[in-house]
């Protein structure tokens, strides 16, 4: 018995937006230090980006990068990490049990996103964080007037402004293991009062409203009280076990979560009469499983991948594809760790070395020979089409 499929070259399935491919980093483990920035190593520049994690980063052209969390950024605090490197504080850093340098920060991640031709989107800190540092974040990036956070980044070497466009509106606040997490209700309030301070900063930026999985109670809550004001809703999703198979066939979940938050976003905007899109922001997914406990945490999260492990990532990257109408930006956490819980180029004195997950990203990644359409708000797509039989 022969087993023939076909493609269908002539039927379009729906337009691939490139965000999907998106990226994250976080100052966990050896992600950031020693990892895409290694101030002192033979093979870093001046700046201190590591040159060969670049070389490994640059082919995968992802379009939007995420930081600087995840869990750590509900700790974080901007302002320890802009101006003289020399002069910022050294924090304990409570999320992820280590100690904080500051030596890469806003200013760093900018011409880090620059030096890989992609987007930046910022996070702000609502857990130990507060309104007036959220705002004043969005004009030290964006605000091009005579005000004492513009005059601060302009005196920090940046005379333009950063136009940082996505704003993520806190990390994963229903979980208890966040900073300062919060009910469904209570965030929602927050959150609203931290999403009108950055609007009135600047009216151009799109907000990332803080989702759970998709399909949860908290979804519904946070939908409900913030579809007026933000242009995404994220979610996070972590498969992965011991078997094999089902470790390939959990990340199928990606799917259900977009397929059931795209319901709920549907009925809110009707409920509401809201005439602005809302897309998901598949923001954090991966395989994750090895590395969960506190000891784990402490240690940096240094998972170890499989081809296992890139079968999954492969079914999450055409999940992705297949309801990318509905599912951008999103961010697999993350491009670069050290074996850690996210998939990616990994580092060592002696060089880098590609994970078995990130050979998958680079197959998956849309060509630029792929056909070109140009979508509202001036982003490019790819159409995909298919058929099996």
């Amino acid at each position: 018995m022969t087993t023939r499929i076909a493609i269908d070259l002539r039927r379009r399935l729906g337009t691939v937006d490139p965000r999907i491919f998106g990226q994250f980093i976080e100052h966990l483990g050896r992600c950031i230090y020693g990892g895409i920035y290694d101030e002192g190593s033979p093979r870093s520049d001046a700046r201190g980006f590591r040159l060969d994690v670049l070389e490994a980063a640059r082919p995968l052209r992802f379009p939007v990068l995420r930081w600087p969390g995840g869990n750590f950024v509900s700790g974080y605090h901007w302002l320890d990490g802009v101006g003289p490197k020399d002069a910022r504080p050294r924090r304990s850093e409570l999320a992820w049990y280590a100690e904080e340098s500051n030596r890469f920060g806003t200013n760093e991640f900018i011409e880090y996103c620059r030096e890989l031709g992609t987007e930046p989107i910022i996070c702000v800190n609502m857990g130990s964080g507060t309104m007036d540092e959220a705002q004043a974040w969005v004009e030290y990036c964006n605000g091009t007037g005579d005000t004492s956070w513009a005059n601060l980044r302009r005196s920090h070497g940046y005379p333009e402004p950063h136009r940082v466009r996505y704003w993520g509106l806190g990390n994963e606040m229903y979980g208890g293991w966040q900073i300062g997490s919060l009910e469904a209700h209570d965030y929602v309030k927050k959150a609203r009062a931290f999403g009108m301070v950055m609007k009135r900063t600047d009216p151009s930026i799109q907000l990332v409203g803080c989702g759970l999985n998709g399909w949860s109670q908290w979804d519904e809550v946070v939908l409900d009280g913030l579809a007026e004001m933000v242009d995404f809703h994220s979610i996070h999703l972590y498969t992965g076990g011991v078997d094999h198979y089902t470790t390939v066939m959990q990340s199928h979940q990606a799917e259900r979560a977009v397929r059931i938050c795209a319901a709920l976003i549907e009925r809110v905007r009707h409920m509401r009469q809201i005439a602005h899109p809302i897309h998901i922001a598949f923001d954090e997914w991966n395989v994750w499983w090895r590395t969960r406990s506190h000891a784990d945490r402490v240690g940096g999260v240094e998972e170890r991948y499989t081809l296992t492990d890139a079968l999954a990532v492969a079914t999450y990257l055409h999940g992705s594809s297949t309801r990318s109408p509905r599912s951008s930006p999103a961010a697999r956490a993350s491009f670069y760790r050290r074996s850690t819980i996210r998939s990616g180029s990994t580092p060592s004195t002696r060089g880098r070395w590609r994970s078995t997950c990130t050979w998958t990203g680079r197959s998956t990644r849309c060509r630029p020979s792929a056909r070109r359409t140009r979508a509202a708000g001036g982003c490019t797509t790819s159409r995909i089409s298919g058929r099996s039989r």
